[in-house]
C-alpha cells in the first residue's frame, strides 16, 4: 500500500483528497501547515507527497525546497496543488522548486490520479 501525505489546511480539499486517494488503495496522512507538513514528512517517509501552494505559515513552494534538501525525504516525489498561483511562471517556480508534477484547482479526479500513479511508477524504477 503506497503512503500519501496531503499537506493542505482547506479541510474541505483535504476530504476530498482523502477519499480519492483512500478508494485507491492509498495511507493518507494529513497536515495543515509548512511546518506540520514538514514533520510529518519526516515521521512518516511518505512515498508521495500533495502540497498545496499556499499555507498559513508559509508557501508550498519553499516547503518543497526545504523538503528537496533534505538528504532524507529529498527523494520523495511532491505533487503542488493551486487554485491560485496558476500562471507559466508559478508553474515554473514550482518545479524549480522540485516539484515533480503542478496541478491546477480544480482538477479532473481520474487525471490526478492517474499523474499520482504515473509519478509513483518513475519513482520505483529509478
Amino acid at each position: 500500500m503506497n503512503k500519501m501525505l496531503v499537506i493542505d489546511d482547506d479541510h474541505i480539499m483535504s476530504s476530498i483528497l482523502n477519499r480519492i486517494f483512500t478508494a485507491e488503495k492509498y495511507e493518507v496522512k494529513n497536515a495543515k501547515t509548512a511546518e506540520d507538513g514538514f514533520k510529518a514528512c519526516l515521521k512518516e517517509l511518505p512515498d508521495i507527497i500533495i502540497l498545496d501552494v499556499n499555507l498559513p505559515d508559509g508557501t508550498g513552494l519553499d516547503l518543497c525546497r526545504r523538503m528537496k534538501e533534505n538528504p532524507r525525504i529529498k527523494h520523495i516525489p511532491v505533487i503542488l496543488l493551486t487554485g491560485d498561483a496558476t500562471s507559466v511562471d508559478n508553474k515554473v517556480q514550482g518545479i524549480e522548486n522540485g516539484a515533480e508534477d503542478y496541478v491546477l484547482k480544480p482538477f479532473i479526479t481520474d487525471e490526478l490520479v492517474a499523474r499520482v500513479s504515473g509519478i509513483l511508477k518513475r519513482s520505483f524504477k529509478l
